[in-house]
């Protein structure tokens, strides 16, 4: 009987293994930790539908056009068309399966306005959308699992995708506890293992979302795409890591200002009248940085908002602001900076979330519906999307043939770094310092200066840890880290690429969009180098 491998259970990997239980197609979902530590728990703000619930008029074309303008045109255009005309009943489907959303007086889903839409099209749960999506997901998985359609493999690491004639033949996975290889073999392996956190270091997202899989999948061949756009969530705070403030406190009447001479100055409302504070991020991200680079501070304040709202809908900013600032939001402003949050880029995928590789499938935080800009409320939906689609297309592929492949007893074998400590090289310094050269040259604002300094030091790095491990050696984290820089250095490469500043990638050195770059970045390793190219976007009437 066929089996399909899902690596992440998380919103996408969950989507992907209830889709295929409904037509009684087996999985066997991989995951280091269970769904509840998954990142998705961590969304907060909502989920995009063109319900017109709020009298609007809302409607799911607009709902494309607008997710397609914010992400700078960088989009697959029938991919977007596919994502928004499916989101009502997507979010429909979710009520009725019992996920708690905020309501109408008359019982209809209740929505509010996010950034860069012009709408009230954002379903929530409070500030806590996320969990009340993953609970509704579990629990629904929970059916399935009684008859064996799912299975969760907890405390396993993903290791290496096999491969063999170009197919996608199962995985090699870490057992945790016991420290033991193991295959899996699988007829179709779908990839839902979120973004590059663990590359950056400090991210608003999930320390357990290393990059490992994409880093491991992009050193055996796997092309990624449009690794440059790295989006910057306007309201963060640091502590310890960056502490998101959910976008729906702007949505509910939270205002951004600066101080000067003493008066506060609401420059988003001054600069752009019509959104005002919810402007798209990479705008407002950007506008702060004006700001910051002039050691001015930026400051989100919440006490606009009436107090009996933001207890009822913001209730987790509030908890959160208490807990880790010290803050009362109600009595004072939260000061805020730009994060690293979201990854537009990723493993490339076509409209129907293929990979280049046969039988070898990825939805989440891979390359296809934002383009250059994420708008906040479509990475739900996106993953719940993705997720079912992925599954879709893995049983259209699905042969029922049973693979006799077995991988190579050597490559079972678990081997280690020998030369760790005697050549000086400590991996969590290394990786710390991988963070601070990712971080200092893919801000917000990039040169080509920065960039190559950004390069050199990378590459600096990669010499540093070349030869110490074995190419054919899966297993200790250790065996990640080459993997991670090689990973790091395209998207470094696919920024220096792109000479033009569009959506999340601001070139002051190339300011202005140039149409001759409304194309796919593509990155892939081959023949012992990263080779990068611009591939014109799926489907593009106008043939970019």
């Amino acid at each position: 009987m066929d089996r399909v491998v899902i690596i992440g259970s998380g919103a996408a990997g969950l989507s992907a293994a209830i889709r295929l239980a409904e037509e009684n197609v087996p999985s066997f979902i991989v995951e280091e930790m269970p769904p509840w530590r998954a990142q998705s728990n961590m969304a907060e703000g909502g989920i995009n539908a063109a319900l017109d619930t709020m009298g609007q008029h809302d409607e799911p074309a607009l709902h494309e056009e607008e997710t397609y303008k914010a992400g700078r045109f960088l989009a697959c255009r029938e991919a977007v068309h596919r994502l928004t005309h499916s989101a009502p009943k997507i979010v429909n489907t979710l009520f009725a399966w019992g996920m708690s959303l905020n309501l109408n007086e008359d019982g209809t889903i209740q929505q509010r306005p996010f950034g860069g839409q012009t709408k009230k099209r954002t379903a929530f749960a409070s500030a806590s959308t996320g969990k009340q999506l993953m609970y509704t997901l579990a629990t629904r998985a929970r059916f399935f699992e009684a008859g064996r359609m799912i299975r969760h493999i907890t405390g396993f690491r993903f290791l290496k995708l096999m491969m063999e004639n170009g197919q996608a033949k199962g995985v090699l996975v870490n057992e945790l506890q016991k420290n033991r290889v193991s295959y899996i073999p699988a007829s179709a392996v779908i990839i839902a293992s979120g973004g590059l956190n663990g590359l950056f270091g400090n991210a608003t997202g999930s320390v357990l979302n290393t990059g490992n899989v994409t880093a491991s999948l992009f050193a055996d061949g796997l092309p990624a795409a449009n690794m440059e756009m790295i989006q910057y969530h306007p309201t963060t705070r640091l502590h310890g890591k960056n502490m998101l403030i959910t976008e729906a406190v702007r949505g509910e009447g939270g205002r951004l200002y600066v101080e000067q001479d003493g008066k506060k100055f609401y420059f988003m409302e001054v600069k752009y009248p019509a959104l005002g504070n919810l402007m798209p991020r990479d705008v407002i991200a950007r506008e702060e940085w004006q700001w910051i680079k002039q050691g001015i501070q930026p400051y989100l304040d919440m006490r606009d908002i009436p107090k009996e709202v933001s207890v009822h809908k913001l209730a987790g900013v509030l908890e959160a602001c208490h807990d880790f600032l010290a803050l009362d939001p109600l009595k004072e402003p939260i000061p805020v900076s730009p994060g690293i949050h979201y990854f537009m880029g990723g493993l490339y995928v076509d409209v129907n979330h293929r990979t280049p590789i046969a039988n070898l499938y990825a939805a989440g935080e891979a390359c296809q519906y934002h383009g250059a800009n994420r708008l906040g409320g479509n990475s739900l939906l996106g993953a719940m999307y993705g997720g079912r689609t992925a599954a879709d297309s893995a049983m259209e592929d699905l042969s029922g043939q049973t693979s006799s492949f077995r991988p190579d007893e050597k490559i079972m074998t678990p081997t280690y770094w020998t030369k760790d400590k005697k050549e000086g090289l400590h991996i969590p310094a290394a990786r710390k310092a991988l963070n601070r050269i990712l971080q200092k040259s893919l801000g917000i604002e990039r040169d080509e200066k920065g960039l190559l300094l950004g390069l050199s030091e990378v590459q600096e790095l990669r010499a540093a840890v070349g030869g110490l491990y074995d190419e054919s050696a899966t297993i200790d984290e250790n065996d990640a880290f080459p993997k991670s820089l090689l990973l790091a250095e395209a998207i470094l490469k696919s920024a220096l690429n792109r000479k033009e500043s569009r959506g999340a990638h601001t070139r002051s050195d190339y300011p202005d969009e140039q149409e001759s770059y409304r194309k796919t970045t593509v990155a892939v390793y081959k023949n012992g180098g990263i080779h990068i190219s611009l591939a014109a976007i799926e489907g593009d009437p106008d043939g970019h």
